[in-house]
């Protein structure tokens, strides 16, 4: 009987138990310790959570071992969760698998584990499926619907609880704590670091990353800009500066980090408006362009080779600009290296380009 509970407890958190859990399953103080002896078939993880196997841990071991830590509400943030929602912008895993948990969570920090706090609504999570120990993913939908079981609650083998793909974001881009150097928006070091040495300011670094990892998320349909609004409302106003430049840049329509760079650029020109940014061009049903003039019937759109350059996207992006033609508009493509390396040359194209745009409808009204 013991070893039946025991063994359906294991199944279900992927051979990670705690301590309460195994002497609630029956497992005498005596034996567990055994277990536990050198050379023994279990293995301590961190105090109070082990293992039920020798040898190296996977990363769904070391989640699995973070929340069970943290606690039966604990969910996984920052850039192990952006990792886990398949964001590709975000940053490395890094050594620290953070935890999100209620403000009255008493549980501490403990090796590679670390722990956040909020206050908020602690209702809403996502999933995260390790497909490779998971098993029968029909078993583990059923499994959703079956009582919560005594000891384990709603673990399922192979899936995570974690915030969502917004909160994750947001956790992560204003959490410096836990970010790399090239994400942090200033030195920590008196004599600077190799960053600043190579020429490249914090801010301007942690900026770039940050529109990377936050266009990324809206642009690939995991939230909206609204509720990454939302999430960003939500946080402590510390360590927010970033965040908020990128996310009014969302909200002006750029859904990508180039067209962000473009966009301050553009804001920088004393000849042009804000354009409409990813808005359907006017007279045309289909058709979206990065940024556009209406009143010069101008277009820019952002050259980025991994949306253009591959595929069948050259054949209809040819396609799109016989259109824009036929609809009598002029298309200024731009390369995202030239926004960086030549900028000034870059503004005075497009400005070139508007003021022609202009003497255009000038004389044609």
């Amino acid at each position: 009987m013991v070893h039946d509970r025991l063994s359906s407890v294991l199944w279900r958190q992927d051979g990670i138990i705690t301590r309460e859990q195994a002497l609630a399953a029956g497992m005498s103080v005596k034996a567990l310790r055994y277990a536990l002896r050198k050379g023994g078939p279990w293995q301590r993880i961190v105090r109070g959570v082990y293992a039920a196997f020798t040898g190296p841990l996977g990363d769904l071991h070391l989640l699995r071992v973070a929340t069970l830590h943290a606690g039966p509400d604990a969910r996984v943030t920052c850039s192990w969760a952006c990792w886990m929602a398949g964001l590709k912008y975000g940053p490395s895993k890094g050594d620290a698998i953070v935890v999100q948990v209620p403000r009255s969570c008493r549980r501490r920090p403990a090796e590679f584990i670390a722990l956040t706090r909020r206050a908020e609504d602690f209702e809403g999570y996502a999933e995260w499926t390790d497909r490779s120990s998971a098993g029968d993913v029909g078993r583990l939908i059923g499994m959703a619907y079956e009582p919560i079981d005594e000891l384990a609650g709603d673990a399922r083998p192979g899936v995570i609880l974690m915030v969502r793909p917004a909160r994750a974001v947001i956790d992560t881009v204003t959490k410096p704590r836990w970010l790399p150097a090239a994400w942090r928006a200033s030195c920590e070091h008196d004599d600077g670091c190799p960053q600043c040495w190579g020429g490249m300011p914090h801010y301007a670094g942690a900026l770039r990353n940050t529109r990377a990892l936050m266009c990324e998320v809206v642009q690939r349909g995991k939230c909206t800009v609204d509720q990454l609004a939302a999430e960003l409302g939500a946080t402590s106003r510390n360590d927010t500066a970033v965040a908020q430049a990128v996310m009014a840049d969302l909200r002006a329509g750029c859904r990508s980090a180039p067209e962000c760079e473009l966009r301050e650029l553009v804001d920088a020109s004393p000849v042009l408006p804000e354009p409409r940014w990813n808005r359907v061009l006017p007279g045309a049903r289909d058709i979206y362009p990065d940024a556009c003039w209406p009143d010069a019937r101008l277009v820019v759109e952002v050259d980025s080779r991994a949306f253009h350059g591959f595929g069948d996207a050259p054949a209809r992006t040819e396609r799109r600009r016989a259109r824009y033609a036929e609809l009598g508009w002029t298309v200024l493509p731009v390369a995202p290296s030239r926004i960086r390396s030549e900028p000034v040359r870059l503004l005075a194209e497009i400005e070139s380009a508007y003021r022609a745009g202009l003497a255009r409808g000038s004389a044609r009204s």
